[in-house]
């Protein structure tokens, strides 16, 4: 771990509103409404990748969240692939975040697409592990490059007592060639107790709170300064 910025993960909110994502996703979901969210929210962050490449700027990747509905969408793999060509972006740049609810229906068909995705060069990440069906067997088939420790495992598992276990899933997901992220960090203490346990990213309110793509402009900007 370097210490430096890597990537940011792309969030939505409803403007001039204080309704949570946790309430109008859902919504979005039942109503469909999520395949045109979701396709927005990936066209806005692969054109604002290309800004920032334009700009010369580096770590320019960015993290987008994709439902389990547009995982079925049939025109999900095109789209994507217009998309990359459209902005001329490297797919590395690109990842989408999944959580494990993929595989509660149709795993076989969403496994495919999931592989789909890969073969388009575009990473991909299994967020909030350690909630609700968490299952270590997921990590042996799952076609997923990167694994997110959910925040509640920091907060169970981080203190002097526990650490072996946030240390020994680190280790077991590297010996599956996966890089592990631990969400939810908010001190420095519990980031110099993580680098010890050799995970390669953190993500957290320590580091930022959710900002605008111009502050992230300027995030980008300032830490390059520091080279």
């Amino acid at each position: 771990m370097t210490g430096r910025f890597k990537y940011f993960e792309a969030l939505i909110r409803i403007k001039d509103s204080n309704i949570p994502p946790n309430i109008f996703i859902p919504v979005a979901e039942e109503t469909g409404l999520i395949l045109k969210i979701g396709r927005w929210v990936m066209e806005e962050a692969m054109a604002q990748i290309k800004i920032w490449e334009n700009m010369g700027l580096e770590n320019r990747k960015i993290s987008v969240n994709v439902s389990p509905m547009q995982i079925q969408d049939y025109e999900l793999i095109s789209f994507l692939r217009d998309e990359l060509i459209k902005n001329n972006v490297d797919p590395a740049d690109f990842e989408i975040e999944i959580t494990e609810s993929v595989l509660l229906e149709n795993r076989e068909h969403n496994i495919k697409v999931l592989e789909n995705i890969k073969e388009l060069g575009i990473k991909i990440a299994l967020d909030d592990f350690g909630t609700g069906y968490s299952s270590l067997s997921y990590l042996t088939y799952i076609p997923v490059d990167k694994i997110k420790l959910d925040k509640s495992l920091k907060d169970r598992f981080l203190s002097l007592d526990n650490s072996q276990v946030i240390k020994g899933l680190i280790s077991l997901c590297h010996g599956l060639d996966l890089k592990v992220v631990v969400e939810g960090v908010e001190t420095l203490d519990e980031s110099e107790n993580l680098k010890i346990q050799n995970v390669d990213y953190l993500q957290g309110y320590y580091f930022s709170k959710p900002m605008k793509k111009e502050d992230a402009t300027l995030y980008i900007e300032n830490d390059i300064k520091k080279d």
